[in-house]
């Protein structure tokens, strides 16, 4: 019993100094579209090495954005996309005896081309202990 009591306060005590598996890294970097820092925007990573694994998403404001440590990615490979819908609701196109309101359409266009997000093949490898910068020109 004083072998389990033993190992259980190991365990214990190196929970308590901070030797966990908890590896995360901070990622963060620019996104630019057409050559001017995005003003609006989504990324997200999604981890190649294991199927429907770990995916964090970030906001990008003024074409940054930044993923703290705290629920940041564990080193590996990760496949990006890129989001930023123009904020527009297209007209409603009405028939004439259309009731007044909302059509239900509330989409926005993409003003990023799909080859940076439903077509993604993007790929970044984040490590442990180096500076995890990620910058994203789109043309």
């Amino acid at each position: 019993m004083t072998r389990i009591a033993s190992a259980f306060s190991f365990a214990f005590f190196l929970f308590v100094i901070g030797c966990s598996s908890d590896n995360r890294c901070e990622v963060s970097g620019t996104v630019t579209l057409n050559g001017k820092n995005m003003d609006q925007g989504a990324i997200m990573f999604v981890s190649v090495a294991e199927k429907g694994g770990n995916q964090v998403s970030a906001l990008i404001n003024n074409g940054n954005y930044k993923i703290p440590r705290e629920g940041g990615l564990q080193p590996g490979k990760y496949r990006v996309a890129i989001s930023s819908p123009d904020g527009k609701t297209p007209d409603p196109v009405a028939a004439p005896d259309a009731p007044p309101g909302p059509t239900g359409n509330f989409s926005s266009k993409e003003r990023v081309p799909a080859k940076y997000n439903t077509e993604s093949q993007i790929e970044i490898e984040v490590k442990q202990g180096e500076p995890n910068k990620f910058d994203f020109p789109i043309p």
